[in-house]
């Protein structure tokens, strides 16, 4: 079954990022775990760590959810949609940022 996550990072053709964008604010009770699992086998797959989640914002705050027994650690981040185009491209590059601490 093929996997075609959002944005896949690469440097010198090596996969060193995940990342899947949820065009959705998170259920009240959390975020979805099927949409954990999602990302987990996206992780699994491309043999990385961490995998990254991100949703339209909404009432949840960002949160790490690290996949007992398997050592992947699922980050999931909040972009406000509402803002205007500079402040949401401002809150993107802030999360690119986020995104590459986590690179090795």
């Amino acid at each position: 079954m093929p996997l075609c996550p959002d944005i896949v990072w690469r440097v010198r053709g090596s996969v060193v990022a995940v990342a899947d964008a949820k065009y959705k604010a998170e259920k009240p009770s959390g975020y979805p775990n099927a949409d954990l699992y999602q990302l987990l086998a996206y992780c699994t797959v491309l043999g990385l760590p961490t995998g990254h989640l991100i949703y339209a914002a909404g009432n949840e705050t960002p949160a790490h959810h690290v996949v007992r027994g398997s050592g992947v650690e699922i980050v999931c981040h909040s972009l406000d949609l509402s803002q205007p185009p500079a402040l949401l491209l401002a809150e993107i590059s802030g999360l690119s940022e986020k995104i590459a601490a986590y690179v090795s």
